[in-house]
């Protein structure tokens, strides 16, 4: 099986019920759609309630929803996108502030990181892990609701965020599970919030629907 010449993306997700896997390649008219080319369902045994109780019978889940999407695509699957979801997973807000050193005081990327890694510096129970940030807004020099403060001005940046926790315990068994598929994690994101960036506008995300 042929690894295709696009860039293709790969989402699991890896539910009570169902493991589900998703294929898809960059569309050059619209690099933010990608098409899809390949996908799989199959039934989960092996957890509850979101928590990953029989590591094997997760695996095997897994191994058979990416041989469906494999079998369509013609695309070899070795790393993915994993979806995280269940009562395991637990918000909290948080605030991040640098100031900004630069010499004619302009906001640069490495500013937007340096203030949301700021924002992630938080006291966690020992058993969580830090999963995402969403940066909801930045402030500066006082001036609110900014969604980017890239290319603007000034001496001290804000932001107010929001940070996804999971529980390292059942992150560790979902990876072991990962493992025993032979697929390796690119990123975790959170299911609730996938959905949301797929069928929600941009003016319902600034009204706070999510």
């Amino acid at each position: 099986m042929n690894d295709r010449s696009l860039p293709n993306f790969v989402g699991l997700d890896i539910g009570t019920s169902k493991v589900r896997c998703v294929i898809g390649i960059a569309d050059q008219n619209d690099p933010t759609r990608p098409s899809i080319i390949g996908y799989g369902s199959a039934t989960n045994k092996g957890m509850r309630k979101g928590n990953v109780v029989y590591v094997d019978d997760v695996a095997e889940a897994i191994v058979e929803a990416i041989t469906q999407a494999e079998s369509l695509s013609g695309v070899r699957i070795h790393n993915a996108t994993v979806n995280i979801n269940g009562t395991n997973v637990v918000g909290i807000n948080s605030k991040g502030v640098i100031a900004i050193s630069t010499a004619n005081r302009e906001i640069t990327e490495e500013d937007r990181y340096r203030v949301e890694e700021a924002a992630m510096i938080v006291k966690l129970p020992a058993n969580r892990e830090i999963l995402q940030l969403f940066a909801k807004n930045y402030r500066l020099d006082g001036q609110n609701n900014i969604k980017d403060p890239v290319g603007m001005h000034g001496v001290r940046l804000e932001v107010d965020a929001h940070i996804v926790t999971s529980s390292i315990p059942n992150l560790r068994n979902l990876d072991d599970a990962l493992t025993k598929a032979q697929v390796r994690v690119n990123r975790h994101t959170i299911s609730s919030l996938g959905a949301a960036e797929a069928v929600l506008t941009r003016q319902q995300k600034k009204q706070g629907l999510p």
